[in-house]
């Protein structure tokens, strides 16, 4: 970490987080005067939900639900700013993407939705995770 006082009125910090940096010279970039303190990971845990399925549900639901008053506002700007493509039949945001009718989306659709998104992640960070080891 650098602090850097070049104006006293303004301070900030750099974090440099190094990884896997075996054989290069760190020295060029981060002079050893301006080393403020080290810091080193010895493993990069995966991140495990604990949360049990009621409360992941009723999460996904403020989600889904936020997710749809979202879509209902732009909808409601869209048709207030008469944004009306007559090609696709549908209004636009201002920067010309669809924006579905507010009927249209089902909160528990939306909500099963996020479930596979989460899942997905999961599974693609225990890959990571896994492939991270085999490599160790």
């Amino acid at each position: 970490m650098k602090q850097i006082e070049e104006n006293p009125k303004e301070k900030s910090r750099a974090l440099a987080v190094i990884r896997d940096d075996e054989g290069f010279d760190w020295s060029e970039l981060l002079p050893e005067e301006d080393v403020v303190g080290y810091g080193f990971i010895a493993k990069i845990v995966l991140f495990k939900d604990t949360r049990t399925e009621e409360e992941k549900y009723a999460y996904r639901k403020m989600l889904a639900q936020n997710m749809k008053d979202k879509n209902y506002r732009a909808w409601k700007e869209a048709k207030s700013a008469n944004r009306w493509d007559v090609d696709r039949e549908c209004y636009l945001d201002p920067k010309g993407n669809i924006i579905v009718e507010p009927s249209t989306p089902v909160v528990e659709t939306l909500i099963e939705q996020l479930k596979q998104e989460d899942e997905e992640r999961q599974r693609e960070w225990a890959k990571q995770a896994e492939e991270e080891e085999k490599l160790r």
